[in-house]
């Protein structure tokens, strides 16, 4: 057969690949082709005829939506990520509209239905999704056990009409290199009917060749290749091999951070497109962005953040203290020797405790359900799926098998570090829903971990409202649960599957009674206190010094 080249144009390549009512996927690996979101955006501007799925909708959905492009949504966590998880009210309005949405699935579980289509299964069985208001809509069902016993839970593949690939490195015949962490193990691209790829660099199958394996998509499943430079931005390109002739860049926060105040507003973000978007192709946008901004983005150390005025030691601050003591003195005993980093306040904890476990010789490996094993977490910059994180791990991976295997329900010695916006009487998590029924975020993966073998440990800081007797949304049930760290204290279940009960006070000496009826006063339900009721000092210097070391400018510790 001879070959030819699949090489074309961002426009044409969309031109050709997506028609109305079509179901797109921006594949995730530890990025995604924005390049290819503004150009959908461009040629399907008002139309309102795509099906946007995903594991996560992030700006580029924000992005897509106040385009005008979208009709329906479907994902396990919509909202922004940097530099912690904050809902989109552009995406919120459009799930509120659209009967067809459905943003109740997790990470687990997108995956699974992807790697079903792509596997030609008629569909999947999971474990997660059990016990939670998830497991109900379209696309799931129960039936009995026919090998063992009980029920099981099976999903519906998912098949999308065209995957969009963003990879370092590809050739004209579309043999794609992604490198990891690989979020969704490019199970979306196996199972759509189209893939357009866009790298970095295109270059000649023999140059290609020459360089030797490297991890990626084959090209008899791409139907285009794009080359389109800086084509994740404002996310980052991670390059692990430096003879692919591709440099790496980092995150562009300042845009992240634009785009995420963006979605709080659709006609502002519409302004954005207007400018930044609509009528420009992909050269002109990098022209914007100016090379200046883009070089700097070259420098894969990111800037440390200017410490935080912030006077005294914050609700947050106290909450991680806790969660930190109680998982070094975990891993102290032997019982878990791996700390799966949740989001937020919750892998700020992780990444301390680590540190803590480290100073005093305890090993003990950090994972990120993204695919991130044994890394080290950069001091000075806290989110999560930074550059120093990834180069840092010992091995790349992704959601299947981090979050189905390491941490699923033959989970070994794993400690699990969730968040959560409300937490039930029994330490049941809603992250889904406000009072209002209105979205909030969904569960991300936070729902599969909970449905694992590891034990939980959740951090939240007490306020009003956020320990309820009854959920109006359960995203995940509480199943072994080790207790709750608050800023004020510990709370534990009285017995698997119990009332959570005020174990620990965070207090100083004399003040545990004035502690109780603090934590008594946030409570929506009659709240037991343990018949042997501890209490623990307050967050020391050290301890303040160690978490702060991570979030100096407390973007997430305030």
């Amino acid at each position: 057969m001879t070959m030819h080249s699949k090489q074309r144009s961002l426009a044409q390549a969309v031109a050709e690949g997506v028609t109305a009512g079509d179901t797109i996927h921006f594949v995730f690996s530890h990025n995604r082709s924005h390049a290819a979101v503004w150009e959908v955006a461009r040629q399907f501007r008002d139309r309102h005829n795509l099906r946007l799925v995903a594991t996560g909708l992030l700006e580029y959905a924000t992005a897509l939506c106040a385009a005008g492009a979208i009709s329906s949504l479907e994902s396990a966590f919509a909202g922004n990520t940097y530099p912690a998880p904050a809902p989109s009210r552009v995406l919120i309005q459009h799930f509120e509209k659209d009967a067809q949405s459905d943003p109740n699935w997790t990470n687990l579980t997108m995956t699974l239905r992807l790697m079903a289509g792509a596997l030609g299964w008629p569909f999947v069985p999971s474990t997660s999704l059990a016990g939670s208001d998830l497991e109900h809509g379209a696309g799931r069902a129960r039936i009995h056990d026919p090998f063992g016993e009980g029920q099981a839970m099976l999903l519906a593949p998912l098949c999308p009409d065209v995957a969009f690939v963003h990879a370092a490195l590809a050739d004209t015949e579309g043999n794609a290199v992604i490198y990891g962490p690989d979020a969704e193990e490019l199970w979306g691209a196996y199972a759509a009917r189209k893939v357009i790829v866009t790298a970095e660099r295109v270059i000649s199958p023999a140059e290609l060749r020459a360089l030797g394996p490297r991890p990626g998509l084959p090209g008899h499943c791409v139907a285009a290749v794009v080359q389109a430079p800086y084509g994740a931005h404002p996310q980052a390109q991670f390059v692990w091999n430096a003879q692919d002739g591709v440099a790496p860049y980092a995150e562009d926060y300042a845009m992240r951070q634009t785009l995420r105040s963006l979605s709080r507003d659709e006609k502002a973000m519409r302004a954005w497109l207007d400018e930044w978007v609509f009528g420009l192709d992909h050269a002109d946008y990098l022209a914007k962005v100016g090379k200046e901004r883009l070089a700097q983005l070259h420098d894969m150390t990111p800037p440390r953040a200017t410490v935080a005025t912030v006077d005294g030691v914050t609700a947050e601050e106290r909450a991680a203290v806790a969660a930190m003591r109680e998982a070094i003195t975990a891993a102290m005993t032997g019982s878990h020797d791996v700390f799966f980093a949740g989001i937020g306040v919750s892998h700020l904890a992780a990444w301390a405790a680590e540190a803590g476990c480290r100073a005093q010789g305890i090993a003990v490996n950090l994972v990120a359900e993204t695919g991130m094993y044994g890394f080290r977490p950069y001091q000075g910059d806290p989110y999560l799926f930074n550059y120093p994180n990834a180069r840092s791990s010992l091995l790349h991976s992704g959601f299947l098998r981090m979050l189905g295997a390491l941490a699923g329900p033959r989970a070994q010695r794993v400690l699990v570090f969730l968040a959560a916006a409300q937490l039930d009487r029994h330490g049941s998590i809603n992250s889904s829903r406000a009072a209002n029924g209105q979205l909030i975020v969904g569960s991300g993966g936070a729902n599969d971990l909970v449905n694992g073998g590891g034990d939980c440990l959740i951090v939240m800081p007490l306020r009003a409202g956020r320990l309820v007797d009854r959920l109006p949304f359960v995203t995940s049930p509480a199943r072994r649960l080790r207790g709750v760290a608050t800023d004020r204290g510990w709370l534990a279940p009285v017995q698997p599957g119990g009332d959570l009960q005020i174990a620990t006070v965070m207090a100083a000496p004399g003040q545990e009674a004035a502690a109780v009826q603090e934590m008594q006063a946030l409570c929506d339900w009659p709240i037991k206190v343990s018949a042997n009721l501890l209490r623990i000092d307050p967050p020391s210097a050290a301890e303040l010094a160690a978490l702060r070391a991570f979030d100096p400018a407390r973007a997430l510790l305030s």
